[in-house]
């Protein structure tokens, strides 16, 4: 990509080249605002960027473009504005780009002459872990892989309790970060009496929470969890799992929480070695980890 803008009064210089953007600060125009709706973030989050315009220019929409601390573009986006003269925008933080933590930049463009801009901090988290943990159901010949991308830690171990019906993941979490975990219907699933979705249980060292995202399909539902730094284990509950005959051992949807949470059955699983790539490696990149989780959990932890 090639290209350069001038503009005046309070300029923007932009000489781009392979996606290097050199910025000069913008002063405040009164025609245009521009806010996002964080002052900080970290890998997974999504920024939500809005504002107004003064005038409402026919068929034109509000360019968005992000700067790193060096000035690198990583990301340009577009939002239409509506006739009101407010707009807003959204941009994922998802990929390689997102390599260093700092103050980043918000350049904002509507029409040849209206621009302004605004800050974030973003702060860089651990490098993700891709990775196949083998589940095998007790005396059950019969291994599941469960596929996962971890950020802030790693994955110890994963055991099935055919009783519950439940998944425990044992961590080691040295960071704040998150999990993606891609289960096989066959392995472990949730549903009504009518047979649709619901969601699963999760807990955190016994604390209820609700995971990030979920991603569905015909045979896989990914789930996407956060965690502390020090959490030891997650365990998802659901309804159905893979019996001692390969069949699946259905409960009374009626069941609760604390029905649900028995002792766990320790399993004979292993992990094998982490693959670069696996089908929710897309997913992964939604990602959410926020400081504001710790307001979101009712157990301290000591």
């Amino acid at each position: 990509m090639n290209a350069i803008m001038v503009v005046g009064m309070g300029f923007l210089i932009v000489l781009s080249c392979s996606n290097i953007v050199f910025a000069q600060r913008i002063i405040a125009n009164p025609n245009i605002t521009v806010k996002t709706d964080k002052s900080s973030y970290i890998f997974g989050d999504t920024i939500v960027i809005s504002g107004t315009v003064k005038t409402v220019l026919e068929g034109d929409t509000i360019t968005i473009q992000i700067l790193d601390p060096y000035s690198n573009l990583i990301r340009a986006s577009q939002a239409n504005v509506a006739q009101d003269g407010t707009y807003t925008g959204s941009v994922e933080i998802t990929g390689s780009e997102w390599k260093s933590s700092g103050v980043y930049t918000v350049l904002i463009q509507y029409g040849s002459e209206v621009q302004t801009q605004t800050t974030f901090a973003f702060t860089a988290t651990t490098i993700p872990i891709n990775g196949i943990f083998q589940v095998q159901i007790p005396n059950n010949p019969q291994i599941f892989n469960v596929p996962y991308t971890i950020f802030g830690g790693s994955v110890t171990n994963m055991s099935v309790n055919i009783l519950d019906p439940s998944l425990t993941v044992s961590l080691l979490s040295v960071n704040y970060g998150a999990i993606a975990l891609s289960l096989q219907r066959s392995l472990l699933d949730a549903k009504t009496s009518n047979d649709t979705d619901e969601p699963f249980t999760i807990l955190i060292d016994g604390t209820e929470i609700t995971p990030q995202k979920e991603q569905v399909t015909s045979n896989d539902r990914t789930l996407t969890i956060q965690f502390l730094q020090g959490d030891k284990n997650i365990q998802i509950i659901g309804t159905s799992v893979a019996s001692q005959n390969n069949s699946t051992i259905n409960t009374s949807t009626n069941v609760t929480t604390n029905q649900r949470l028995s002792a766990q059955t320790t399993n004979m699983s292993k992990p094998i070695p982490a693959v670069p790539e696996f089908p929710i490696s897309a997913f992964v990149l939604l990602i959410s980890i926020s400081f504001l989780i710790l307001m979101t959990r009712s157990t301290p932890k000591f």
